[in-house]
């Protein structure tokens, strides 16, 4: 795998969820310009605005994911001998990507329904909005699996750590 490849593949979430952001102010900024600089309020700024919030948030949360920044209780882990934790471990491994997999599903079936419903403005499908919860949980599944793959191996520390600004990393 090349290395722009590799670097893309590595930050899939944040690039997306970036693109999302910039979506996001641009639909604000000609939502405000519009109605208070001209005499035609752009009505669809609105709408563009909320379905790219929403990706924004799905997709920066499986990065949060990805960098294991979401809140956990390990007090039980650290305390048990070493055989227990690695069981404990792999239950409750088990059990996240079991709920990931549910909400999967769940998104599947919400958006299949929503296929034929339209947005109130720009009258396109729902789905384009609901799919942001079906690509942030896949993004979660695929890097938890790898997450999961990183401690079966034995090796130590983060898989994923947080890019540092003005650092150049493979």
């Amino acid at each position: 795998m090349t290395g722009a490849v590799r670097r893309l593949s590595r930050h899939l979430e944040e690039i997306l969820a970036g693109l999302a952001l910039v979506i996001v102010v641009a639909a604000v900024c000609w939502g405000v310009l519009t109605r208070y600089v001209t005499a035609q309020p752009a009505t669809w700024s609105g709408e563009i605005a909320a379905i790219a919030f929403a990706w924004m948030v799905f997709l920066g949360a499986a990065a949060g994911f990805k960098y294991q920044m979401h809140i956990s209780v390990d007090l039980l882990l650290v305390v048990l001998p070493a055989p227990w934790r690695r069981t404990a471990q792999a239950l409750g491994d088990a059990l996240v990507m079991l709920f990931i997999f549910y909400v999967i599903w769940l998104a599947v079936r919400f958006n299949l329904e929503a296929l034929n419903v339209p947005t109130p403005v720009l009258r396109m499908p729902a789905a384009v909005l609901y799919a942001s919860v079906l690509a942030g949980f896949a993004f979660m599944a695929v890097r938890y699996a790898q997450l999961i793959r990183h401690r079966l191996t034995g090796a130590a520390g983060p898989m994923f750590q947080l890019p540092v600004a003005g650092e150049r990393r493979a």
